[in-house]
């Protein structure tokens, strides 16, 4: 098991952690200088605020690995940094660093409310459309596709989607294995595929001779189908094509508001993908 589910983002459990920190060291280290103060001991409360600056920068990162940003979240380290760097005395300091506490723990709890809030279940899409049937397909190849799993394929295929290739691939190399079980092999190359592509994107020059590609018996579980005769520019298309649709299909799998409202939103770049 690791602690990440992609590179730079946490999985469910090392989240929560990161969310108890945020209140616990921002009000624990305000608390102890509250202490330390009523003791008789000199405080200066400008650098107790490094509870707060620590307590915002966690906020902000919280706020940052969602594919919806929270701007209000990520711009809390500012006011953090100012309490540090700006003198004050310690009575009006543990007040405001109290008050910046209880802000930045509202904020947290809006963040999970407004960006995190997760539906009764997950998204199915038409079985009348070609999209929807294979959605079907992919469950009953797939029948237990984790959280986990389904949350890591929506943010691969979110910053793929929006053209952040770099970042899509990065994400997509650290997934091997996410919080709760080993990625099924067809998933597994499917990440495999657009962590190869997506790092070669914008590159000129012709395709390699040898590129990841899903297997012969692999074939019957793409959306798009492989033609016997086709040239190495086009089988290298794809193997990108099918890996994305394959991902997109995985993410539904997601109860994630958030995460539903993006893939909602990317549904006509997955139909064009798909030839419709």
């Amino acid at each position: 098991m690791t602690t990440t589910d992609c590179r730079g983002a946490p999985d469910p459990v090392s989240e929560r952690y990161f969310e108890a920190a945020v209140p616990l060291i921002a009000f624990g280290v305000t608390g102890t200088g509250i202490l330390l103060w009523n003791a008789g001991y000199p405080v200066d409360f400008q650098y107790f605020s490094i509870g707060c600056l620590i307590s915002s920068f966690i906020l902000a990162y919280l706020a940052w690995i969602r594919p919806r940003k929270d701007i209000v979240a990520i711009s809390t380290p500012i006011y953090g940094i100012i309490f540090l760097v700006s003198p004050i005395d310690a009575g009006a300091g543990a007040v405001l660093q109290l008050f910046y506490a209880a802000g930045l723990t509202v904020l947290l709890v809006r963040l999970k409310r407004r960006f995190s809030e997760e539906r009764s279940g997950p998204a199915a899409l038409s079985p009348d459309e070609p999209l929807g049937l294979y959605q079907g397909r992919i469950h009953e190849e797939i029948p237990d596709i984790s959280p986990a799993l389904a949350r890591a394929a929506a943010r691969v295929f979110i910053r793929f989607a929006e053209g952040e290739y770099e970042e899509s691939g990065r994400l997509a190399s650290a997934v091997p294995e996410v919080a709760d079980g080993t990625v099924p092999s067809l998933v597994e190359r499917a990440f495999a595929i657009l962590s190869y592509q997506a790092d070669r994107m914008g590159e000129t020059g012709p395709v390699p001779d040898e590129f990841p590609a899903f297997s012969a018996e692999q074939q019957h579980l793409l959306f798009l189908p492989s033609p016997d005769n086709q040239d190495t520019e086009s089988a290298y298309s794809l193997q990108l094509e099918n890996a994305l649709i394959l991902l997109y299909v995985v993410a539904l799998g997601s109860t994630e508001n958030e995460i539903q409202a993006n893939l909602e939103r990317l549904l006509p770049f997955v139909r064009r993908l798909g030839g419709e």
